[in-house]
């Protein structure tokens, strides 16, 4: 072995080691979800992230691997599915299967009758940006339901789907959430930050999240977003 792959090896060792440490609860070096998400060409707040939504929703681990080894943008489609498939109580991967046949997830959403209420519990007055273009589109919607379906972009629906699941997941309200994603914080770094514990090196702004960093729920978590969504 060449003194180049060693050291290559070693620094992922190192790296595999950090990471094991910062995820949430369960998911530790052995757990399949995890093991798997080490190998996705993703970031590591967006790993972390999917780590921290992998624990919410507490699937089996078989069907867990299943679902995000099929998605094609793992970090974006996974939150969605899961929130989804609480929400709806179908299955996850008859969700991916509706989202593999080239369905938006506005679409996936109607098609399961969820309302898209699901996407901003929580959330009673304008958020103002990046989200506040969209409450104003649910707003309308919601007073005129018979103008039309409710649709956002995917990589909105992606957005708020992180906000409800961090949200729920660390027992804070989504302004909290919002007004650091007004500073330029992603919901993934934001998720990084909170569950760092107490005394521990502030998380850059950028890069890998701190070493040795671990989520803590806040007091009084539930598995799911807590409220039963409305039917369209």
């Amino acid at each position: 072995m060449t003194h180049s792959r060693l050291v290559a090896l070693c620094a992922r060792g190192v790296a595999v080691a950090a990471l094991a440490l910062m995820v949430p609860g369960r998911a530790l070096a052995g757990d399949a979800f995890f093991d798997l998400t080490l190998g996705l060409k993703i970031g590591d707040d967006a790993r972390f992230f999917l780590n921290l939504t992998n624990q919410h929703y507490a699937p089996s681990s078989q069907a867990a691997v299943a679902v995000v080894k099929r998605c094609p943008r793992p970090a974006d489609d996974y939150p969605v599915i899961m929130l989804l498939a609480s929400a709806s109580r179908k299955p996850a991967d008859a969700i991916l299967a509706m989202r593999l046949r080239g369905l938006s997830w506005s679409d996936i959403l109607f098609d399961l009758r969820v309302s898209p209420q699901v996407l901003f519990l929580g959330l009673d007055r304008d958020p103002g940006p990046p989200y506040g273009n969209a409450w104003g589109h649910w707003r309308h919607h919601k007073s005129q339901p018979k103008k039309g379906r409710f649709a956002l972009p995917d990589a909105q629906v992606a957005d708020l789907v992180k906000l409800q699941i961090a949200s729920s997941y660390y027992r804070v309200s989504p302004y909290t959430i919002v007004s650091q994603r007004q500073r330029g914080v992603s919901v993934e770094r934001y998720a990084v930050i909170k569950g760092r514990p107490a005394g521990a090196a502030p998380a850059k702004m950028s890069g890998s999240p701190s070493k040795g960093a671990r989520p803590e729920r806040g007091k009084g978590h539930a598995r799911g977003q807590g409220q039963s969504p409305q039917k369209h």
